[in-house]
This record gives C-alpha cells, structure tokens and sequence, in this order.
C-alpha cells in the first residue's frame, strides 16, 4: 500500500490528560449525590445505537472489584497500551508498546512473567493502541490496531491480523500478517440524516480519529472500534476479512455512546455474548442473547492502584479480567462478578 495514503509525523506525541470532568476517578461522592443521580439516571442515560444498540441504562451499578496486582517482568514492556488473552492458553496473556517502538509483541502468564517475544515483519508501528485474541474457521488468531492519531493528523489507518504463534523458542522473527486492512472512516457529515442506500458503498471522509479501543466480533464477523477524543464515544465497524484486501476499506458508523467516556480499551468473548469496554479505572460490560439481539447493560467494576490502564482482555473463560498500564509496568488481575 503506498505510504501517501498515511500523514505521518512521529516525532510528535501528546500526553494523554485526565479527563475534564473525571468521572471514573471519582472514588467518593457524597451520598446525597449519588442518591440524586441515581433517581436521574434512569431519565438522562439512553444509548443512540442502531447496529449496537444496548438500550437505556437503568442505572449505573459499580462493583469494587476484588484484584490482585502483578509486575510485568519483561523491562523491554515500557508502555502497554494493547493487552490480548490467548485463545490457546487461558493463562497466556499478549501485549505491545505503544508508538516509538519496534514491530514487537510480547508473550507472559496472567503474573506477568515473561514467555516470549515475537518481531513482526512487513507491519509499521506507527502508533499501536490495542490488540486482540480471537479464534476464525479453526484457527488461532491475533489482531493489531495500528489506530492511534493523537493529533488527528492521518489520511488512513491499519489493522494487521498474525496468527497466534506458537511458544517454543524464547525469541522468533519473521512473521508477518496473515492479512492486514488499510481503512478509512465514513463520510459522516454528507451521511448525516440519510438512510443508507441498498447496494450502495459508504464514501470514505475527512475526518480523523483517534482509537484506541478496537476488538473483534467474531459472531458477526466484523472489527469494532471505539472513538476516544471525540465528544462522545463513537463507535465503527469494519468487515473481519474484506473480499478485497487490496482496497482500502471504509470504517461504518454504527452507534454512539454517550455515557461512556474516553474508552481505552474493547473485548468480545470467545461466545460473542459479552462485551467489555474499558475506560480509567472501571469496566463497562453488555451481553446480548442472540446475534441480532440488542446489547444490554449488565453493570461495572471499578479497580484501582493502576496509572493510565490501557490495556484489557477478558479470560476465555469469562471469569477475570487483565489491565494493563501504558505508564507503568503492572498487570492487573481482576475477578469477573457474575451477574444473577
């Protein structure tokens, strides 16, 4: 794929700051507070969805969460901004830097201890923000999100899809992508209003986003991604394997979030019916019943003792929880509370 078609600048990179209103670190609120909010909630919170469509919030449901918290032993992980559970192994976690770094990927245990590390050939790292795990027609597979654009700067963005190597030797190069996707984001604004035309393909836009939330839906067979520094949260899909990997695909808009705020982090599990959403310091879940069904909220768990959490995965098993953090090497292991 020719290289005009992405607007680099690398040697530009912004901190990330705290949101303005700080919601999710808001630990303690007075009582009369929450009890207020809680008797608007009901009123106020609505999802504005129409693929994804998870339905009002009744209220919002926050469970501490019970944690323990892990090093990540290999010092070579600075920032891990991705984090993706092994379809193999239940206990075997993935991970990679965030921009600046070379085409890597890191293998440890659900301790953090180190496994493996992996280079990747004929994959840029421009500004890696997320992976996944997922398995697709009898194979184990691992998906990079190279979709971060702090500064709105790119005409195009990449997803490389590797299959899941195998542990063995410490160290292994020479993979390269099973097949990648070079996309760009709808026109919203000419779209804005309109009933999608039957037959007819989205046309690409001009609008730039940063994303750092992206995960797989295997069920549906598309890639779904979450907008950070927009207004609200919005949320795109993408088709899992274009019939066309050469031409560059058109990301579609299929709902938008608004009580969600700034999400860092996506998983689907392994049986399509849950779905996470990561953001600082809490974690958002929905399940559907059915393919088609609508997604509804289940509740939230909040952690803590983690700066900057980016990355997180939910165990095959759907009872724990990783996250890791871009600014320092932990790796949080959090108890999934079930829903009854």
């Amino acid at each position: 794929m020719p290289t005009d078609y992405f607007r680099l600048n690398d040697s530009f990179k912004t901190i990330m700051q705290k949101s303005p209103d700080n919601r999710d670190c808001n630990a303690v609120k007075p009582l009369i507070v929450k009890r207020f909010v809680m008797l608007l909630f009901p009123a106020i919170l609505g999802f504005n969805f129409s693929t994804y469509s998870p339905g009002a919030w009744s209220q919002m449901i926050v469970h501490p969460a019970e944690q323990k918290r892990y090093s990540i032993i290999n010092k070579k992980v600075t920032e891990s901004s991705g984090l993706a559970c092994s379809t193999r192994d239940k206990q075997l976690l993935w991970t990679h830097n965030d921009s600046g770094h070379m085409p890597i990927i890191y293998a440890m245990n659900d301790k953090g201890h180190d496994l493996a590390t992996f280079h990747l050939e004929d994959i840029e790292s421009r500004d890696w923000e997320d992976m996944d795990a997922f398995e697709y027609q009898g194979k184990h597979y691992l998906l990079i999100a190279d979709t971060g654009d702090n500064l709105k700067m790119q005409l195009a963005y990449r997803i490389s899809i590797i299959q899941e190597p195998k542990l063995g030797k410490k160290n292994r190069s020479a993979i390269s992508p099973a097949w990648s996707i070079v996309f760009q984001y709808e026109d919203l604004e000419s779209s804005a209003g309109k009933e999608p035309s039957a037959g007819k393909e989205p046309s690409a836009g001009k609008e730039s986003y940063d994303v750092e939330s992206v995960a797989v839906d295997v069920l549906r067979e598309k890639i779904v991604l979450l907008t950070k520094r927009t207004s609200h949260t919005l949320m795109f899909e993408l088709p899992l394997r274009p019939l066309d990997e050469e031409q560059i695909q058109i990301a579609v808009k299929t709902g938008e979030f608004k009580e969600i705020d700034k999400p860092s982090a996506l998983d689907f599990s392994t049986d399509g019916k849950l779905m996470s959403i990561n953001t600082y310091s809490r974690i958002h879940r929905f399940h559907r019943k059915e393919l088609k069904s609508d997604w509804i909220y289940e509740y939230s768990m909040s952690y803590k003792n983690l700066f900057q959490p980016e990355g997180m995965c939910l165990s095959t098993d759907k009872k724990h929880y990783y996250v890791s953090s871009e600014k320092k090497p932990y790796l949080l292991k959090i108890k999934a509370k079930q829903n009854n």
